[in-house]
Parts: C-alpha cells; structure tokens; sequence
C-alpha cells in the first residue's frame, strides 16, 4: 500500500476476500488509518517511528532490571539496547538490521509504554538517496563564478526576475557555452525572492543527471515529475507541490502544469525539441501552456537552446523576446575539429559497412587512448525491412500499412523477429515470402542493433553500451546505463536520437554520426531545421573538457548547405537561409497549420467521412466565417495510412489562429459530429511537429 498501489489493484493480484481481510486487520492493528486513505483510493506512504517514552536511564533500569516493568523475552532487550544506542527515533526496519526482533517485540514494548510511536509520512522519491548521496561531493561546485559573457547574460535574467511583470529570454548559446551555469543563477535568485520554479526537460533520458546536478544543491526543494515516475511517487510529487515544500520542479512536458505556488520563473531547456508538443490527446505545446502560465503569474519564461526553432527566434527577431547569446565554449573546452565524409567513395571501394574507414580508423584510435565515443544513429533495430527477392514486396505489419523493422533477441544477434515501431506488434520472421511464397527474402538497412554487431568485430576487447528504446525500457535502465558511460565503465555510447540530447561527457572526444542525411528528405517543412538541430547537438557532445573533440559526419550529400552549416555550428547562417524558405512559401512563423485527421476502421467509411468533413468545412467558409482565411489542402491519405487497424485521411489547413479561426474550428467539431453517421473520429492538431 505505501508503494502506492490501489486497493483495486491489490485486489486484483491476491484476489478481493483476502486483500479486504489483510487490509481490515492493519486498520484493526493501527498500521495504517483509515484518513490515509486519499482520492482515487491511493494510500499515503507512512512509517512508524520508535523512541523511548522515557529517558534513557528509564530504560537502563529497565534493562538491569531494578524497574516494575519487566521484559518478557531477550528480543524486547536486544530492541531497548537498540533504541537507547541510537540518539534518533528508528523505523521497525532499521531495528531489524542490527537484531532478529519481529513487529510482535516492538508493539508489546509500546503496549506497556516503553516505547512510543510516531507516524511519519515518508515522501516516496526515487532520487533521494542520490542527493544525499552526492551532497558532500559536489558541496565544492555548490559555488562558482561567471565569466564575462555568462554574467552580462545572468545580469539581464535578474533584471527581469526583479519586475512583477510578464517577460521571455531566449538564451541562445553554442553547445558547451555553459548555458547551465547561467540558469542556476536564475534559479537562485528567483528562490531567493520566494518565487516558484518549473525547469523543462525534453527527456526523460535527461531527467537523472539533471536532478543529480541539482539535488546537491537545493536537496528537497525539488519535485521530479514525469511519465516513469510510479503512481505512488506522482502522488507525493504533486501533494509536495501543492504543500509548498517543493518550490523548484524538474521534469519533462507535463511538468508544466505542476502547482507550483508564487510561480516565478519557467525554463524549457533545449527549447527546440519536439518532444515538448503532445501528440495525443490532449494536445498540447508545453511552450503556449509555459507562455501562458507566466502572463498569469507575472513569471518570466527563459528559454534555453543552442539551436533555438524557428519559431522562437524569429520573436527574438521581431523583439517579442529578448535575445541573449553565448558565443564561446565555457573554460578551456573549444567547439570540436569536424570532418565531413562522403559516404560515396566507400561504396566505390567495396566497403559496404555503415561505418567508413575514416570513422573506423579514428575510433579504434580513441579507445585506444582510453577516451570515449559517441555513435549517433537515428534508427533502432538491426534491418529496417525485410523484403522479397522474387516479387518486391515488403513484410508489412497485419495492423498497420507499413513495413516491419527486423530486430534481434536480447544478447544474441542470430535469432530475431520482425516488429511494428507504430503499434508494437510483434512476430516470428516467416520462412517464405508471404505474398508469393518464395523463399528469397533480404534485410535491408540497418539500424543500432546491427551497428553494436559491427562494431564489436572491430574492436571487440572494448565495452559498448547501445541506447535507444530497446534497451531502455525498464525503469531506472536510462540513469544506470548513463551513469556507467559517465563512469567510464565503457568505451562507446551508441543510439538514437538519446545521445544527441544535453549530456555532459568529459572524456568523449569522437563523436560519429551515420546516415546524417537521413532526416534531409522527409515529406515535412521541419526537415531542414531537425537535421540542422540534431546534427549541431551531437557535434556539440565532444570535446568539451581540456582534451579536443573531434566528430565525423557521414553522408551521401556532403554539398547539402544544412549539412555543412551544421558542421560550422552557424546557426545565423542557417536561420536566415531557412526563414527566408518560409516566408516564400507561407509556412510557420508566418502562417499556423491545423492538421485535421479523420480515422475509423472501416476504410470506406473513413473516405466517406474526410470527404464529408471537406464539404462541411467550405460551407462554414463560405456562409458564417467568410471573414476566416485560409488554404486548404486535402482530403488526403496520412503517410501511414493504416495504424492499429484503423485507416487516416487528413487535411492540411494554413491559417492565423486567432479568436474567430478557433471559433470556426470549434463549430467545425460540434457539426461533424452531429451530422456524421459513418463512425468516424475527428482530431484536430495545431501546429503539428510533423506532418
């Protein structure tokens, strides 16, 4: 129970006749109490505490037995020799450590009044004991100084947090700039002035070494919250924020609407993140909620980023943000060399690994000089797709209208299993082709599984660690698998887009990065700023000690501008190409989009529904909102048609989201849902990350 679980649940597991019994005798026993019990039938986490009703020389006598009370068995002596050796009270668990007392010796101690207990609600929090852990450790670094160009930054930030007025920073500084640093300030001082904090996160990867770094520092001032937490630990989190114990909250988006009293600052670290807009229901962007929040409480929004979105920016252009810039690395650490490898004359030599030889090459050195690397590959798996010799055909998921990526089983890479990265379904790899039943299929592409085989063949006395969403499914498998590369436990960190994000990694000086064009092509107007982004962050993780840093860029376009502006780290090159591509094609900052989806499963009646959604959209327009201006695209079949067995059609809407055009949006929903008879949903989504 004081893990959190419900009763529901407990039921569920020891079935409902004995989870009543056992629950009714705690009750009966005083274990546990009945106010405990809080909405949603959630227990709060309490433990009982035992000290001396009297004084110690009460208890020495007890013990020499010259007192009326007498002890019945040598176990409620060994539990007094406990109690009156320690000078705070003790749980009933720390007693059982240093002797082989049970509940039964402790209760009868305190039916005949020789000890006392006292419930104490225990915050369940899964970092606790870190902070405790690294308080003496980093009591050194608790204090440190700004150079010049940090100071001027923080001087402006503390500014602001003076006024009770609304205001927004955009802190724009290379990677290693020591963007952090400033942001503690500001923590500082908006806890100085009694003032609430939110900071964002656009990982959970991120969470564990963020907290470490800031739990010695403000200790149980924080609140962690984000979707791995246990429900027992959201439960505390939030009953902290609310009680005003916690004033500094660390967590990723759906931190943003934590309860934070007297909120004074909100910070969204590395701000261009997708990850911060919700795609589900309810759909959100933790920035618009963050902008609103801060209107609200007069609270300055700081946003955070080396390679801020578009979107941001350009208000730091048009002065609607002020803008702050850090130009240089902090200390000795200067931005790593970087080279850029055309992927073209491997292939002309017969080479045809993912890994070039120049990559090769300088990896084998650097771990041979006992400094790490960083292999970035945005693609999980070992194959991306498995396909037929004889007719052409893919290995598609039954449930969705897209090809299955080929992943190896745990620890062995010769067996393995097709699997659906959309909707999790999972299969054997059939022996024949299923659409012609020819025996001819091939795995093609390949993605981090089969890099970790690759390069555990040429530098096979080395340690690998793979990060991406196999190998951290489990709770606490990120912060342990973090924790031992930072260690330097292993050689080579290699995955997904984990690794381009915020991490701090002394002795990494060789970052790689396969397939950098990868992302260049996607039917999306975010492609150009993505690829700029990842590619300028992975960059940014070596080399940012004393030792220089070197990272390998791997393409099959090394003449594209944004492959090579993110290799100068030129964000204001890039920005004023890309912006310049917006304006001409009326794309955000200079329009909004509203992504409709319509999606039922049945595939006639979803064409159905989108066309009739189409008709009634145009007869809003041009009858009660002719004032609303917009450009329709679609209906249209989404990229991925089919997902969990239900078909999409959508339509791409450019408009200026205001009053009036969410107010035609609204109407829009009320009518299709009212007159729609074909059992199709309708989502709306503004401003989508994708499209």
């Amino acid at each position: 129970l004081t893990g959190g679980k419900s009763i529901d649940s407990l039921k569920a597991k020891f079935g409902a006749a004995v989870a009543e019994s056992a629950i009714e005798k705690l009750l009966s026993k005083g274990y546990i109490k009945k106010d405990m019990l809080a909405s949603g039938k959630m227990l709060d986490s309490y433990v009982s505490y035992y000290y001396p009703a009297t004084d110690k020389d009460g208890i020495r006598k007890i013990l020499s037995q010259s007192s009326e009370i007498k002890l019945r068995s040598e176990k409620q002596r060994a539990v007094l020799e406990i109690i009156l050796e320690s000078d705070k009270a003790l749980t009933a668990d720390q007693i059982f450590e240093k002797c082989p007392a049970s509940k039964a010796q402790i209760q009868a101690l305190v039916e005949k009044g020789i000890l006392k207990a006292e419930r104490r609600r225990i915050w369940r929090d899964e970092y606790a004991q870190d902070v405790e852990a690294n308080a003496e450790s980093n009591q050194e670094n608790s204090s440190f100084e700004l150079n010049d160009e940090q100071s001027k930054a923080y001087n402006t930030i503390k500014e602001r947090l003076e006024k009770d007025a609304p205001s927004a920073i955009l802190l724009h500084g290379v990677t290693g700039s020591g963007k952090t640093r400033v942001i503690i300030k500001a923590i500082d001082k908006a806890l100085e002035n009694g003032r609430g904090v939110i900071m964002l996160l656009p990982e959970i990867a991120l969470t564990p070494q963020t907290f470490k770094m800031f739990g010695s520092r403000y200790g149980k001032r924080i609140a962690l919250v984000h979707s791995a937490l246990s429900a027992g630990e959201r439960y505390d989190a939030y009953n902290r924020i609310l009680s005003g114990e916690a004033d500094l909250v660390i967590g990723t988006r759906s931190a943003i609407f934590s309860p934070v009293k007297n909120l004074g600052l909100v910070i969204i670290d590395e701000e261009h993140e997708g990850s911060y807009k919700s795609e589900s229901s309810p759909k959100y962007h933790a920035r618009d909620i963050a902008r609103y929040r801060c209107a609200k409480n007069n609270a300055l929004l700081l946003l955070s980023s080396a390679t801020p979105s578009i979107e941001s920016y350009t208000k730091a252009m048009d002065g609607k943000y002020t803008l702050l810039k850090l130009r240089e690395r902090f200390g000795d650490a200067v931005l790593p060399e970087v080279k850029l490898y055309d992927m073209r004359n491997e292939q002309r030599n017969g080479n045809m690994s993912p890994i070039g030889s120049l990559l090769a090459e300088n990896l084998i050195e650097t771990v041979g000089r006992n400094e790490q690397a960083i292999l970035f590959l945005n693609r999980r798996g070992y194959n991306t797709s498995v396909s037929c010799k004889s007719c052409g055909d893919y290995i598609t998921c039954p449930r969705c209208s897209i090809s299955m990526n080929y992943h190896t089983s745990k620890g062995n890479f010769d067996r393995g299993f097709l699997f659906c990265h959309w909707c999790g379904h999972k299969q054997g790899l059939p022996q024949k082709c299923p659409s012609c039943g020819s025996e001819h299929l091939v795995k093609i592409g390949y993605g981090t599984q089969r890099i970790e085989k690759e390069l555990s063949s040429f530098i096979p006395d080395k340690k690998i660690l793979r990060m991406d969403a196999d190998s951290t499914g489990t709770k606490n498998s990120l912060n342990q698998l973090l924790s031992e590369f930072k260690e330097q436990k292993a050689d080579v960190l290699l995955g997904t887009q984990m690794v381009t994000k915020g991490h701090d990694f002394p002795n990494v000086t060789l970052v790689g990065v396969l397939l950098a064009d990868m992302s260049l092509y996607m039917d999306d107007y975010h492609a150009n700023e993505r690829t700029f982004s990842m590619l300028t962050q992975v960059i940014g993780r070596a080399g940012r000690a004393e030792k220089k840093g070197l990272a390998i860029i791997q393409t099959n376009n090394p003449d594209n501008d944004t492959i090579r502006l993110a290799c100068k780290q030129d964000y204001e090159a890039f920005y004023a190409s890309e912006i310049r591509l917006r304006k001409l094609l009326v794309f955000p900052p200079y329009c909004d989009i509203a992504l409709i989806t319509v999606v039922c499963s049945d595939e006639k009646q979803t064409i159905v529904g989108a066309k009739r959604l189409r008709e009634e959209l145009d007869r809003l327009l041009s009858v009660e909102f002719k004032d609303v201006e917009t450009v329709i695209f679609g209906p249209f079949e989404s990229p991925v048609y089919k997902v969990e067995g239900k078909y999409r059609m959508r339509m791409v809407i450019k408009c200026r989201l205001n009053k009036r055009t969410r107010e035609m949006f609204s109407r829009l929903l009320l009518e299709y849902g009212s007159k729609s008879k074909s059992g199709a949903s309708l989502s709306i989504d503004f401003n989508p990350t994708g499209l």
